[in-house]
Order: structure tokens, then C-alpha cells, then sequence
């Protein structure tokens, strides 16, 4: 006959095991998740040195064409105006607030799946 001490104290080792892999399943979710936010982090960084840059040397040619650095910057901060006015009215658009959610969600839950299905 097995010994009832045997039973609870191999129980608690499968129960200790389990939770054990639950834990290391959860820190590497954690951890992928948190790579996923500092890349795009990174990435917006970039972009917006990009976006900078590029309307200086947008704002000087603009300038160099109109003979006048101050046209040149006006029209580029004219453009950033009326693009946070179509912003600004397409705040609340359902549509573009579940594509940018969709994007994120791609972007950042959806490479576990993918490296679970290589395996």
C-alpha cells in the first residue's frame, strides 16, 4: 500500500513544477512584451529625428525656391497645422482608432504566436 505522505509530498512537488513553469511562461511573455515597447520606442525616436530633419531641409528648400526663409519655414508649419486640424476632427474615428490598435496588437502580441507556430 502507498504511504499517504508519499502522495501529498509528490503532489506538492507536480503543484511546485507547475507553478514553476507558469512563472517562467509569464517572465517571457513580460520580456517580449517589454523588447516589443522599447523597439517601438526606438522606432518613434527615429522617426521623429527623420520627420525633423526632413522639414528643416523641406522649410530650406522651400526657401531657396521662394527667395524668402521666412516663406519657406511658414508654408512647412502651415502643412503641420492643417495636418493636426485633420487630426484633431478625425479624433473620435472609430475606424482609425481600431487601426491603430490593430497595428499595435500586430506589432507587439502577435510575435509569440508566430515564434510558438515555427517551433
Amino acid at each position: 500500500m502507498l504511504n499517504v505522505s508519499e502522495i501529498i509530498q509528490t503532489i506538492k512537488q507536480l503543484i511546485e513544477v507547475r507553478v514553476q513553469l507558469v512563472k517562467d511562461e509569464v517572465n517571457e511573455q513580460i520580456s517580449t512584451v517589454m523588447a516589443r515597447v522599447f523597439l517601438l520606442i526606438v522606432m518613434g525616436t527615429v522617426s521623429v529625428m527623420v520627420l525633423f530633419f526632413a522639414s528643416f531641409s523641406f522649410a530650406f528648400y522651400l526657401s531657396d525656391l521662394m527667395r524668402s526663409p521666412f516663406k519657406g519655414f511658414m508654408y512647412v508649419a502651415l502643412i503641420y497645422v492643417l495636418l493636426l486640424v485633420l487630426l484633431y476632427f478625425l479624433k473620435d474615428s472609430r475606424t482609425l482608432i481600431k487601426g491603430f490598435q490593430e497595428v499595435i496588437k500586430a506589432f507587439v502580441f502577435k510575435a509569440k504566436k508566430r515564434i510558438d507556430n515555427e517551433e
